[in-house]
């Protein structure tokens, strides 16, 4: 006689969860996570325990983590990327990981592309590394820095031959991204595989519509009405949306100085605008490559109309590529009256190429090549 032992498909359900997760983080522990041609960046993981590195799609977060863990034994690392297509059917316990780590004697713990409160409880530790696209208060102790995409002077670093010149007019068609920096390959490849890796159907183009807006003083609501005459969207999504855009720092809105109510976008890339749309004209792009400049290099700023940006010391900050200093004195002279209203300081004009200063009564005004401002504007 034989005896049959009928197991509940539960019980064997769980066993087969709890298998499919070990061989997951085997996976991810025996993986090769060496990273080759990696370009230093200005930005180092600070020695703490818990660090929260956050920052847009593409802006190099993998691989400054994975720089750093070059400088650690292995077998004392764990680097879960949840962007791996092996999590397609499968999900992740903390437990599971906390009991790998202890099995392991593991001490430094990355979670990548991680969304925030994907576990109730973070896997205790020695070291754990949050990588993710936005930023999160845990109540944890967390040590948080933002990686933000290049600025110029990373974009010069990155550059092994050229002129001062020949760069700022590569910056000027390669943009922000660090991977266009260090690629040959044309950029409309890379963008186009950026945009279809990183966002869903929706979002792309939602990211058209943004781009088309890109300087403009614009609210959310025309933003909407503009998008639902091209395709089919909900008022409900889009502004779901647009506010995930800004908790990535795809999108920025600047307050104007003259009215809180009214916001100019800037999108997150001057190059990436002009790719996805046909509004995004020289002067434009060049203003967002100010804008740009501007928050990375931590100063406050708000739009001041159609001029430029002022900053909060009254600074009155002007994208002009092509204006000539005859030009530009005669249009101050108009204006003179306006800046001595707002009480400001100083202003500053952003050229391509054209350097000149003169005074007017107590206003000094002073125009520089972008490339020259750039390594000089950070009051803070």
């Amino acid at each position: 006689m034989i005896q049959i032992l009928l197991v509940p498909t539960k019980m064997v359900g769980t066993r087969g969860k709890a298998r499919d997760f070990m061989q997951l983080l085997e996976y991810f522990y025996d993986r090769n996570n060496d990273i080759v041609n990696y370009h230093q960046r200005k930005f180092n993981l600070p020695d703490r325990d818990k660090i929260l590195l956050h920052g847009s799609p593409a802006s190099g977060k993998t691989s400054l983590v994975l720089d750093y863990l070059m400088n650690y034994d292995p077998e004392l690392t764990l680097y879960i990327d949840f962007q791996d297509p092996k999590f397609q059917f499968r999900d992740m316990m903390e437990e599971d990981v906390e009991g790998f780590v202890e099995a392991n004697e593991i001490e430094i713990l990355v979670l990548d592309h991680y969304e925030h409160e994907y576990f109730e409880k973070l896997p205790k530790v020695k070291k754990l590394i949050i990588v993710s696209n936005t930023y999160y208060k845990y109540i944890e102790n967390f040590h948080s820095l933002y990686l933000p995409l290049l600025d110029y002077e990373e974009f010069f670093s990155f550059q092994k031959r050229g002129t001062e010149k020949q760069i700022f007019n590569l910056f000027l068609k390669q943009g922000t991204l660090p991977q266009l920096a260090l690629q040959t390959t044309p950029k409309e490849q890379l963008f186009l595989q950026f945009i279809k890796s990183h966002f869903s159907k929706s979002e792309q183009k939602l990211l058209t519509i943004l781009a088309h807006f890109n300087g403009a003083t614009v609210t959310t609501h025309q933003i909407y009405t503009y998008a639902k005459e091209r395709y089919k969207i909900s008022k409900d999504l889009i502004y779901k949306q647009i506010k995930h855009f800004q908790e990535q720092d795809i999108i920025i809105f600047i307050e104007e100085f003259n009215s809180s109510k009214q916001k100019k976008l800037l999108f997150f890339d001057f190059a990436l605008a002009k790719y996805l749309t046909l509004t995004q004209g020289f002067q434009r792009q060049f203003e967002t490559m100010v804008a740009l400049s501007l928050t990375k290099h931590n100063i406050h700023f708000k739009s001041f109309g159609t001029s430029g940006f002022i900053t909060y010391r009254k600074q009155l900050i002007i994208p002009a590529p092509f204006e000539s200093e005859e030009r530009f004195w005669k249009k101050a002279h108009n204006r003179f009256s306006s800046y001595k209203k707002t009480d400001i300081k100083k202003i500053i004009v952003i050229t391509v190429n054209a350097q000149y200063e003169f005074k007017i009564e107590n206003i000094e005004f002073e125009a520089l090549p972008f490339y020259e401002w750039v390594v000089i504007n950070d009051e803070e």
